[in-house]
């Protein structure tokens, strides 16, 4: 399972310097005798001697240097430095470690073993228990040789004592002798070189179960390779008594630590140089080699299947290579290197990268790393970028991560960038299985990622951290039942100050599994846009059910693993899916306003009807209207004031609902609101004694009205202490408008106002009814606005203008213009649109301005100046600094494209209910006036 770089803590790893250079900082089970080497008090025959002995046979160690409490570094790591430090003692000294064969272990013909066939490889088996071969203070009673190798173990006492052969070979031998013999032809038939010497072979322990010193004992839980053993060679120790190699690992494990074994040849001059080894072994070099030992090697493992596929005692042995698939791909923001300790498993689930570059490059790929390694004394990643054969490896780490999210078979569309392996589909079922790869949106599971339901107006800022070679996904998918969208990718950009990594990064379009057309296959068959050349990608007509996968990846890459797993770098993408703007085309012109009519009809019937009527309306604001379908028409008022009148005054008794309704018909007004004429209510009555409802404006379907009203709260002192609450959408049957029908609230949640002003769809020329709304403000109010399809504010998808397009979120709706008053109106004018309102960029202005648009929506230009309403202020015409006016309205069933009647609303902000008070002593202030305005 592991070779000689595994074997040190991660927690060890991460505490040294990068150039760290003495033995006792790192090992430490018997510390006594390091620091005595350390300090020249111990010759290295003697620290290898003692240091093998305090593991083996404590009691033979010097008291002055014996361990006397519990190892602290595990005995592996520490057996694998005496190993690599061996190589500087005499003969003598190692003979523990470094024993030289024994005649009758490396004599025997090997030339049979080339075959896999049980019985070759038992004529190469041997027990002779009158004669151990002793290691490690185990004796070994039988051994067997296979192309190089000699494998020792016991029958009794070692493992199962189970007959594959008459010759008692047990199986679990007989598994790992054809599995060397495979491994090795395999490993050597794709170039790998490897000193061979039958009189000098390798060796392979299998029975090194423990090692105990005084406080306790360790096991062996893993199989792992000693730089120098026997024969002053790497040696493969494993152990015996673990269920997990016994039942699963002999075939597996022979092969995965064989190629260690070949690796280790690519060391300088062909040998474990101690120098070097110590170099790796006290610095970051350690992690930076091993993450691509084990990648590689489980890689080289998969190899041997593939090249024998009929030949696997146990179908459970050849998933072995690809169990850490999950641990791999679940981090992949993860460096490329990162190494996270010895014998974890993220760097075994990185065979995936050596694989992905072999079938990109060509099947010598990994061998030339190791060449390369060899000839040049580099790291991996070094390694790496000499062996691409002129490819780009900023484009293959990218497309290695499209791989990953797609893991499938060969695709027409992306072909290079998809795995061929023939183990694809168990790599999913793997992968299938890993929490940190759930929520999949497209069957199957995937590397780690963010999903995202891209709601029509989803808008939002990535800022993923990567770390070198990490990669990052977000899958983008569209909402079932929304319209058609433009789904935009920008990027990237970095936090002033940081250093810019190297990124790229592209967007895949596909539709979830099951759900896909000829237009847009279904996964795995995917589009991809590029989008680290363009810099901005757009999917338009993006719909139910495409999904859209962004994967961004970091190029920059580290040489050193510890380095590479510290650097954070972060960069910026912008995201928004919204309804494409439509905008119109049209001979957009500035109006021109000529001649006014001041108190133009229906002024006098309004003030008639105030002056004589008992119980009905004698004041009111807001003042929209509508026409009905017989011909009347409907007028919406907020506050009203109820009579009657008393020589024009208004008596305190009055009764004030907080909204109603006035029908004309002709000359004649009628009241309409809640209650009763002796206890009138408003048509939508308060909830509480701190809300009301005002009115918005509303609009006619058939024998419907929909009207919007603006729930508020008391709040704060002065005139105005109130606050927006929210909206709702009332709906009356207009043969009973007394109460109505049905109340629907409405999107309030960004504090808009909506219903300042309603176009109907009947009047947009797109099929939309368009809602206006205000963000309140003392001045420079701000205008925004929603539109649903259709005809009725209860059920359509309410989507909100921004800069990007339409968006379905509230609170992203964007502000179309400043200066805007509470209420207001758009009107169809001449192939135009007319905007009127008050303006608002000074505090309680007279100033009523229009502008004209092609659209209805925005783009509102040629401001115009239409009337300055002469009531408000001190210097106005009732010289009291406490009366304002607001809000005018253009009533358009009232009006042609060469006049327009206008509406506004006068009121004092003087709220005393007193005799003296303006609104009770002057009953003609709260009261709309109207003008009508000649334009062209």
């Amino acid at each position: 399972m592991v070779g000689l770089l595994f074997l040190l803590l991660p927690t060890i790893l991460l505490s040294l310097p990068a150039q760290a250079s003495t033995e006792s900082q790192v090992f430490g089970p018997n510390e006594k005798i390091v620091s005595a080497y350390q300090a020249g008090d111990l010759s290295v025959d003697d620290m290898v001697t003692y240091g093998v002995a305090s593991l083996t046979a404590p009691e033979t160690v010097p008291e002055e240097l014996r361990p006397t409490g519990p190892l602290s570094t595990d005995p592996q790591t520490y057996l694998t430095y005496l190993s690599a430090m061996s190589g500087k003692a005499s003969e003598s000294a190692r003979k523990v470690l470094s024993p030289p064969a024994q005649a009758s272990h490396a004599t025997t013909d090997t030339a049979k073993t080339n075959t896999v066939s049980t019985n070759a490889a038992n004529t190469n088996y041997d027990c002779a228990r009158d004669e151990p071969f002793e290691y490690m203070t185990k004796d070994f009673y039988c051994w067997a040789n296979v192309d190089g190798f000699v494998i020792f173990y016991n029958v009794v006492g070692g493992v199962p004592p189970t007959p594959a052969e008459p010759s008692g070979r047990p199986t679990v031998i007989q598994h790992m002798v054809e599995a060397v013999s495979i491994a090795a032809k395999t490993y050597r038939a794709m170039g790998y070189t490897i000193t061979s010497n039958p009189a000098v072979p390798h060796g392979i322990f299998v029975g090194l179960d423990k090692i105990t010193y005084p406080r306790g004992e360790w096991k062996v839980k893993a199989p792992f390779v000693m730089p120098i053993g026997y024969n002053f060679l790497p040696t493969i120790l494993i152990p015996s008594d673990s269920k997990d190699f016994v039942s699963e690992g002999y075939d597996y494990h022979a092969r995965h630590e064989l190629f260690h074994v070949f690796q280790y040849s690519y060391w300088p001059a062909g040998q474990v140089g101690v120098e070097l080894i110590w170099d790796f072994f006290a610095s970051d070099k350690f992690g930076s080699m091993n993450w691509w030992m084990e990648a590689t090697a489980e890689w080289a493992t998969h190899m041997t299947y593939v090249k024998y596929p009929a030949h696997v005692p146990d179908p459970t042995q050849k998933i072995r290579y690809a169990r850490n698939i999950g641990e791999f791909l679940s981090r992949p923001r993860d460096a490329l290197n990162a190494w996270d300790g010895w014998g974890e498993s993220r760097q075994y689930g990185a065979f995936l990268l050596p694989l992905y570059l072999t079938e990109q490059i060509g099947p010598d790929f990994v061998r030339h790393t190791w060449e390369h390694i060899r000839s040049a004394k580099s790291a991996p990643i070094t390694a790496i970028k000499a062996s691409l054969n002129g490819r780009d490896l900023n484009m293959l780490l990218h497309t290695f991560a499209i791989a990953n999210y797609r893991l499938a078979s060969p695709q027409p569309l992306m072909e290079a960038m998809g795995y061929r392996d023939p183990d694809v589909d168990m790599w999913r079922s793997i992968l299938a299985k890993e929490n940190a790869t759930d929520e999949d949106m497209l069957g199957g599971a995937r590397p780690a990622r963010l999903p995202q339901a891209a709601s029509v107006g989803y808008d939002t800022f990535l800022g993923p951290q990567l770390q070198p070679g990490g990669s990052f996904y977000i899958d983008l998918a569209a909402e079932k039942g929304a319209p058609p969208t433009t789904l935009t990718v920008q990027g990237y950009t970095v936090l002033p100050g940081k250093p810019v990594p190297g990124i790229t990064w592209s967007v895949l379009v596909w539709s979830r599994a099951g759900e896909g057309s000829s237009a847009l296959p279904e996964y795995p068959q995917a589009h991809n846009r590029w989008g680290h050349t363009q810099r901005e990608v757009k999917i338009e007509d993006f719909r139910y059910p495409m999904v859209a996968t962004m994967i961004a990846t970091r190029h920059d890459l580290r040489v050193s693993s510890a380095a590479a797993m510290l650097d954070y770098g972060s960069a910026f993408w912008w995201v928004g899916n919204y309804v494409p703007v439509q905008n119109r085309t049209c001979d957009l012109r500035k109006p021109s306003i000529g001649p006014l009519e001041l108190n133009a009809a229906p002024a006098d019937t309004f003030n008639d009807y105030a002056f004589t009527t008992p119980d009905g309306w004698t004041g009111g604001d807001s003042t929209y209207s509508m026409r009905m379908p017989d011909g009347r028409t409907l007028w919406l008022f907020s506050d009203t004031f109820l009579g009657p009148l008393i020589n024009g005054t208004r008596p305190t008794s009055a009764k004030l609902i907080n909204n109603s309704f006035v029908i004309q018909d002709g000359t004649k007004l009628t009241t309409v609101h809640g209650g009763t004429a002796e206890e009138p209510k408003a048509l939508l009555p308060p909830p509480d004694s701190t809300h009301w409802y005002w009115s918005g404006d509303g609009f006619i379907v058939g024998n419907t009205l929909q009207v919007v009203f603006q729930k508020y709260r008391r709040e704060g002192t002065g005139p105005m202490p109130f606050a927006f609450d929210e909206n709702v959408v009332a709906t009356f049957s207009l043969s009973d408008l007394t109460k109505p029908t049905n109340i629907t609230k409405l999107p309030s949640g960004a504090g808009v106002a909506w219903g300042s002003a309603i176009l109907p769809a009947s009047r947009s020329g797109d099929g939309y009814t368009y809602i206006y709304g205000v963000s309140d403000a003392p001045i420079n109010k701000q205008m925004r606005v929603a539109r649903v399809k259709g005809n009725d504010l209860r059920v359509g998808r309410w989507q909100y203008l921004n800069l990007w397009g339409w968006t379905e979120v509230e609170n992203n709706a964007g502000y179309i213009m400043t200066g805007i008053a509470n209420e207001y109106s758009v009107t169809p004018w001449k192939g135009q649109f007319l905007l009127l309102s008050q303006d608002s960029t000074e505090a309680f202005s007279g100033q009523i301005n229009a502008f004209t648009s092609c659209d209805p929506f925005d783009g509102f230009t040629n401001k115009t100046s239409v009337y300055r309403m002469p009531e408000p202020g001190p210097l106005g015409s009732y010289l009291d600094p406490d009366i304002i006016s607001y809000n005018p309205h253009v009533h358009y069933e009232q009006s042609t494209e060469e006049s327009l009647l206008i509406s506004y609303n006068v009121n004092s902000m003087d709220n005393r209910v007193h005799p003296d008070a303006d609104l009770y002593r002057d009953s003609r202030i709260y009261r709309p006036r109207f003008f009508r305005a000649t334009i062209s």
